[in-house]
């Protein structure tokens, strides 16, 4: 352990080292700024020019810089706001450029042309706004708070991401934290942020944001949601969609306000049609859902110390679709069970619901120490909690096997300290401290039950197999230091992160989960004692960064490099004898550095102003990033963590009870049968680590033109490429390609609720040969090197102005999704081969969104979307009734299982949908208080687009009767009401 302290401290020390001995340093900055270029009145360059930039943004006022040789000029680092940019210069006029508008990581390019003249002759411009930035390559879409305040359906971070061009929500099997998708991007790359500090709050998977901060979107704290969607700098370590959110500062005024908003189920639409009610759905809308949200922000000392401070708090109860409570379930609630218990209640009483509360509390404190340090305080708490909540993924779950959600409230501190030392030189320090619990249980029972998954039916039912509690520890720095001229911007600094987490998971009688076959009990999952917290160290997830912003004329080249260090280490710890392992000591550490990873990654990219009047930029990047990792691939490697000791059983269930459970909690372990794993509980561990194992990667790569149409409008045609490789699996050694034969072909069913190709399918069938039983725990951690996948598209995006200050932006994306693994698994069952290459076909999405001022203080807002359908899966489990003779390793499994996909990937999807969300809003204005009211309606065509399906088709020749039944659909049209009060 000493060692591997010392090593961490000493390449803490280098990383400092390198950043304070490297002023001249680095990339496209993240931040906003103005730049431009300085002439006198015959195109002359004037240098020396002093240039100072004012907004109320600026806590000290004023910003200055001079133009150098080149008469060249640039401000970094500037708050989202409004900018006045003077310039002077003895011997000429004073130029002043008013309105100059930035956000995000936008450099407006402002030049001026001085003439000859006294500085007290001024001469002021109010010109065109830059609409195109002629000096990055990073792509962004920046949501200021007055749109967030005026778009329906902005105020959640998760659902501004949809007004971004080209996001997806939910995309993919697994995105359980429904972040966006971009361009073919990976949902868990794309880690959100507050104030520039990542905020994922689970470490165990890939670093899931699920318990962070941030999920819970404080509308009244805003400046600004920024999402970084392609091009992204060296600073960062990934690609994906990069969501910041820019909380508020205070200022030189005090300023309130209250934001109010609620709807409840009378406000709904039923958008069921007559198909889904003739199979007994019920109409499930909003019960109700509200939220209050109030702030303020002011001096303390004006010019020197402001401060900040909002909460929100959430409340929502919904019924459930094809839903319902069963009266003599002791879990039902006790107004169901007294008011139903005679059998006398309507399905639409009977109508199941979940619910539950959230809330963020924040403060901030912004505080000018000298007129070159700035420190930042920064204090973040959500509480979330669930009363029932459940995640279907493609499968029927009946509400006694719903969960709880709850746990102590996510907890963050920042600090940042700015400083400006010179007018080129400046130094940001940014450190957070994070703390996030989760803790999951089944629903109130009464006594302890077993979950019970039905693989043929696709059901869950009984109870839940959520029973765990985890708690993690996040400990980050950033640091940087910036070198900036009129036409360098050079940027270093590292990122630095040592995080802990740990897990208890303690089902009862530790079965996780029953499972079932048609209703015949085929098997269940165990664990270890799992009641005691076991930790995994994140000990460096690190990274160093140079990177230039070099102007050259009309040329800008952005230029990167970094390099990132990842390394995780198992503790010691302590497992007291369970059911069905024995008691364990590890000693500490277990492992140390699996992974152990440092990877070099470039960026490159250029922009061209193509007439020189800054109208018009021609942009190409390419770039390689590193997969988002947390500790999921870590703890394989200790013996005593929770869900490593998770082991698939042989279950007959003797009594005929249904269950492998005694009514005191305890197994009924006569009923267990041996496991498969001869090192099962052990310490051995139970997965070898390739040492040649290497961190997902993948490129980017972007080109195309942004143009100013005019005043106020935009249009940006883009090509955009997503590449990646170094996928990791598990290759158990204990098989191998000669272990496995093909035993015949089966044939599907044929169903008219299946597409054409799908039906009667003919799938070739592998079995282990005679006398070959392949055990399990003997896994080796590796890269497939065949797999790939790849994504190619274009987007056109039109931004522009409206009428009285409104706003629009459209956009058309398409892309198509290639897929290679065909190499995955050819070690040990070939029957993983089957669709193992896919190919999406392109379909294409579009968004229209904005805000149009009305006359007498009105305003329509919205969002228009029209965008495909959900790919169609149909999965068929295929058992000795189906195939005499069928052996999928373990030869002592009496019921062995084989899944099979029925429809080939990429042919079949749901149908496209229109959808539209719409707002009407009037304002008033009474002396300084100004009021707004509006009125959300969702879903104004009322569609009834499906967002899942049960898509087991059953097994065993018995066809599901749930089959393709729909489980959930978005809501009807409904109608939200608010009140917005600023004073």
């Amino acid at each position: 352990m000493q060692s591997r302290a010392s090593l961490l401290s000493l390449t803490t020390f280098v990383c400092l080292a390198s950043l304070v001995l490297t002023p001249s340093v680095v990339l496209a900055q993240d931040e906003a700024g103005i730049a431009g270029n300085v002439q006198d009145d015959t195109g002359g360059i004037l240098p020396g020019v002093t240039i100072e930039a004012r907004s109320p943004a600026l806590i000290e006022q004023v910003r200055t810089v001079f133009s150098d040789g080149a008469g060249n000029y640039q401000f970094i680092n500037l708050p989202s706001g409004t900018y006045s940019v003077t310039f002077t210069l003895p011997g000429f006029s004073t130029v002043v450029r008013e309105g100059v508008v930035i956000s995000g990581a936008f450099v407006a390019e402002v030049d001026a042309s001085l003439n000859v003249g006294g500085v007290e002759e001024t001469v002021t411009v109010a010109g065109t706004a830059p609409l195109v930035d002629v000096r990055t390559t990073r792509q962004q879409s920046v949501m200021p708070s007055e749109r967030v305040n005026v778009l329906p359906g902005a105020a959640s971070i998760r659902t501004a991401a949809a007004y971004v061009p080209g996001t997806v929500l939910g995309a993919g099997e697994n995105n359980r934290s429904n972040l966006p998708s971009l361009h073919g991007s990976d949902p868990l790359d794309g880690q959100p942020a507050v104030d520039g500090v990542k905020t994922g709050g689970q470490l165990q998977g890939r670093n899931e944001w699920s318990a962070g901060v941030g999920t819970v979107t404080n509308e009244a704290m805003v400046t600004e949601i920024v999402f970084d969607t392609s091009s992204q700098s060296a600073e960062y370590a990934q690609s994906g969609v990069r969501t910041n959110i820019v909380p508020k500062a205070g200022g030189n005024e005090y300023s309130y306000n209250v934001f109010l908003q609620g709807t409840t189920g009378r406000f709904e639409s039923d958008n069921q049609d007559q198909a889904l009610k003739d199979l007994g759905f019920e109409f499930a809308p909003v019960d109700y859902r509200y939220s209050f949200n109030p702030a303020a922000g002011g001096p303390i000392i004006r010019d020197k110390l402001w401060f900040f401070a909002s909460m929100i708090e959430n409340r929502n109860k919904s019924f459930v679709l094809d839903s319902f409570w069963d009266p003599a379930e002791p879990s039902t609630p006790d107004s169901i069970r007294e008011m139903c218990g005679d059998g006398s209640c309507t399905p639409e009483q009977l109508r199941s619901w979940s619910g539950g509360a959230s809330g963020n509390y924040n403060v901030r404190i912004t505080h000018q120490l000298t007129q070159r340090n700035k420190l930042t305080w920064s204090y973040f708490q959500e509480p979330k909690s669930s009363t029932a909540a459940f995640n279907t993924a493609g499968r029927r779950i009946n509400p006694e096997a719903w969960y709880t959600f709850n746990g102590h409230p996510t907890v963050m501190a920042t600090g940042r300290w700015t400083a400006p030392i010179t007018n080129r030189l400046l130094v940001e320090v940014h450190g957070s401290f994070m703390q996030a619990d989760v803790n999951t249980g089944s629903v109130d029972h009464g006594e302890p039950r077993m979950a019970k998954i039905d693989i043929a039916q696709n059901t869950e039912y009984n109870s839940s197999f959520q029973n765990h509690h985890n708690h993690d520890f996040h400990r980050r720095l950033n640091a940087s230091i910036s070198y900036v001229t009129g036409s360098h911007n050079f940027k270093a600094g590292i990122n630095f992160a040592n995080n802990r987490t740990a897990l208890a998971y303690s089902p009862p009688g530790e079965i996780f989960a029953g499972y079932f076959f048609n209703g015949w009990p085929i098997g269940i999952l165990v664990g270890g004692n799992g009641t005691q917290r076991q930790g995994i160290i994140q000990d460096c997830d690190c990274g160093i960064y140079v990177q230039d912003a070099w102007t050259m004329e009309r040329l800008t080249v952005n230029a990167g490099f970094r390099f990132d260090w990842f390394q995780n280490s198992v503790p010691g710890g302590t497992r007291e004898a369970g059911f069905f392992a024995p008691a364990l000591t590890t000693p500490d550490p277990v492992v140390e550095n699996i992974p152990n990873w440092q990877n070099y990654s470039g960026r490159f990219g250029f922009a061209f102003d193509l007439f020189g009047d800054g109208s018009t930029a021609v942009k190409a990047s390419a770039g390689r990033y590193v997969a988002n990792e947390g500790t999921g691939l870590t703890q394989g490697f200790n013996p005593i963590y929770p869900y490593d000791l998770l082991d698939w059983r042989p279950w007959t269930d003797l009594n005929g009870d249904g269950t492998a459970l005694n009514r005191d909690g305890t197994p009924q372990v006569e009923e267990v049968g041996p496991s498969n794993n001869p090192n099962y509980g052990t310490a051995v561990i139970q997965t070898q680590y390739d040492d040649t194992l290497r961190r997902g990667t993948n490129w980017e790569y972007s080109a195309g033109i942004e143009r100013q149409l005019g005043a106020g409008w935009a249009l940006s045609t883009m090509f955009h490429r997503r590449s990646y490789a170094n996928f990791n699996w598990e290759d158990n050694l204990n098989t191998s390609a000669a272990d496995w034969m093909m035993a015949g072909t089966w044939t599907g069913p044929t169903d008219p609720e299946l597409p054409p190709s799908a039906q009667g399918v003919q799938v070739p069938i592998y079995v282990s040969r005679p006398g070959i039983d392949i055990q399990t725990g003997n896994d080796r951690l590796t890269n497939d090197p065949h797999r790939w996948r790849t994504w190619n598209g274009f987007e056109v995006i039109l931004d522009g102005e409206l009428p009285r200050g409104g706003f629009m932006t459209g956009s058309i994306t398409a892309g198509t999704t290639n897929e290679y693994r065909c190499a995955e698994g050819i070690l040990e069952n070939p029957n993983s081969l089957r669709f193992c290459e896919t190919r999406m076909p392109y379909r294409p999405m579009g968004k229209l969104s904005g805000a149009l001022p009305l006359p007498y203080d009105f305003m329509v807002s919205g969002l228009l979307q029209v965008f495909p359908g959900r790919p169609i899966r149909a999965s068929y489990t295929i058992n000795t009734d189906d195939f005499p003779g069928l052996i999928v390793g373990d030869v002592d499994d009496a019921n062995p299982t084989l899944g099979v996909e029925l429809i080939e990937p990429g042919t079949a999807f749901e149908s496209y949908t229109t959808e539209l969300l719409i707002r009407f809003s009037k304002t008033f204005t009474t002396g300084d208080i100004r009021t707004r009211v509006y009125m959300d309606a969702s879903n104004l065509f009322n569609r009834a687009r499906v967002t899942d399906r049960n898509r087991g088709w059953g097994g065993g020749g018995i066809k599901n009767p749930d089959f393709n039944r729909i489980i959930s659909i978005i809501d009807g049209r409904q109608l939200t009401w608010g009140v917005q009060m600023y004073f």
